[in-house]
């Protein structure tokens, strides 16, 4: 599908970018449903040749579907969207409440319940800036900054440095809570890796660990 990509379901593929502006490599996702393609806080390589190879498979992909539909989980992963749905001529999604600080036009604000292209439903994170993402087609649960994966630390709520003032650890465990009652089988942070084997119990933990005190 893409260079460097990997399918996490049919349907569901992930690709890792360097971001420049962050330091650091991050995920971005792609959904293949009903003859279109939604993009996840899509970020396209910042080097001139893996951007063109990246661009060109991206094309190839977009050409043989109906439309191309961009959805951003918070603010700060703006990365591509803005470029991408202009060069497809899609639809930029944002949650409501970032939508000022995005800071370009979006075409469609969304909030907790809704019903967002490819499938996926939006769910409540803690803050007001983002929203986490439900895939019931895979099971999967994506998640821009609440929720993060790593090598040396576990799957995990975010530090607290990552939350706005007044939102903790524990507020967005217990926002995050309902999600337990869904068939969670994939987890897959925007950063950090994904987790494929035992999510469920693997976001119970998480939860659990940031609600102690």
């Amino acid at each position: 599908m893409l260079p460097e990509s990997d399918q996490l379901a049919p349907g569901l593929h992930r690709w890792v970018t360097f971001y420049p502006a962050w330091g650091h490599d991050v995920a971005s996702v792609l959904i293949e449903h009903d003859d279109r393609i939604v993009l996840v806080d899509p970020l396209v390589p910042a080097d001139r040749k893996p951007a063109a190879a990246f661009r060109r498979s991206l094309d190839a992909a977009a050409a043989g579907a109906t439309g191309v539909d961009v959805v951003v989980t918070l603010h700060y992963h703006r990365r591509s969207a803005p470029d991408l749905a202009g060069r497809y001529g899609g639809r930029l999604w944002a949650p409501a409440g970032s939508v000022t600080r995005l800071r370009v036009p979006v075409d469609v604000p969304y909030g907790p319940g809704d019903a967002l292209p490819g499938a996926l439903v939006a769910h409540p994170s803690g803050r007001d800036d983002e929203l986490v993402l439900w895939h019931p087609p895979t099971g999967a649960l994506i998640s821009g900054d609440v929720l993060l994966g790593g090598v040396r630390k576990p799957y995990r709520v975010c530090p607290p440095s990552w939350l706005p003032d007044g939102v903790t650890r524990a507020g967005v465990a217990r926002s995050l809570a309902p999600l337990l009652a869904l068939p969670v089988e994939l987890l897959v942070p925007l950063h950090g890796p994904p987790v494929t084997a035992d999510a469920h119990a693997v976001l119970s933990a998480a939860l659990t660990e940031a609600r102690r005190p």
